[in-house]
């Protein structure tokens, strides 16, 4: 903890989403969600995405950038986040400056959706920088890609989806409904699958940090799919707490981009 605090980037992070909760606390606490205040932290907490997406582009240059498999990989968990980060805005332009309830689902599902293949590439590159090689002719290999997803499905539909009812009528939000849970859980399956095939080449200190991202993985997962439980309930609410959990998503992968990109693990090449 100590090491990863020793960083700049990581200590203004978390010294901006402390402020960002307090800024929270009140509005929550003081009954200003949807409302004015609500509002403006909604326009507000998406610049944690864009730091941790500008603190991947500055980064990736440590291991070449393009040219590289490492910096491809932050690059694309940047990409993410500014995808984040483009969703929020919409949704705050239609807060602030529409001054109408913001519809889902909207363009900003386009930046929102747009993790689930940013990310997933990235722990794909991570896998191959790390000298792992895929290979589903393993069996408990089929058994971890097939197994995962439908684990995270199943406790989604028993938390989440018991009283969805199916609307044919709006095809896209039924999409959206159903492709965020599915791409996340593979996004995260991607994700562990990296971690177990490659854990032979990551040195302790690189592992952890893998595990970090799984982590900030599953934050962001569960924040979605709170939001949609919220949305489809009727019961989502500006500056209420889904607002907090996409706040605390936000940070915890700048961090972990702050500690991918500071690793030592790897050579100017971005492999092994």
């Amino acid at each position: 903890m100590l090491t990863v605090l020793r960083s700049g980037f990581i200590r203004t992070v978390i010294f901006c989403y402390v402020l960002l909760v307090g800024f929270w606390f009140w509005i929550y606490t003081t009954g200003n969600t949807d409302a004015q205040p609500s509002y403006i932290f909604g326009t507000i907490y998406p610049f944690l995405a864009i730091a941790g997406g500008v603190a991947a582009l500055t980064y990736s240059k440590r291991w070449g950038g393009w040219k590289s498999v490492m910096g491809k990989g932050i690059i694309f968990l940047g990409l993410g986040l500014f995808g984040e980060a483009f969703g929020q805005f919409v949704w705050s332009y239609y807060n602030l400056i529409v001054q109408d309830v913001a519809p889902y689902p909207s363009i900003a599902d386009i930046g929102y959706f747009s993790i689930i293949p940013f990310y997933s590439i990235a722990m794909l590159k991570f896998a191959r920088a790390s000298g792992a090689r895929f290979s589903l002719q393993d069996y408990l290999n089929k058994i971890q890609v097939v197994i995962i997803p439908i684990v995270m499905l199943v406790l989604s539909y028993v938390f989440f989806l018991r009283d969805y009812e199916l609307d044919l009528s709006a095809p896209i939000k039924t999409f959206l409904d159903f492709g965020y849970p599915m791409g996340e859980a593979v996004m995260i399956s991607i994700a562990i699958l990296t971690f177990t095939l490659s854990r032979k080449f990551l040195g302790g200190v690189m592992k952890a940090k893998i595990l970090y991202i799984i982590f900030a993985f599953i934050v962001q997962y569960v924040t979605d799919y709170t939001f949609l439980y919220k949305v489809n309930a009727e019961t989502y609410v500006n500056g209420g707490i889904v607002d907090l959990m996409y706040a605390t998503s936000f940070a915890i992968m700048a961090i972990g981009i702050a500690m991918i990109g500071e690793g030592s693990m790897y050579n100017k090449e971005g492999t092994v």
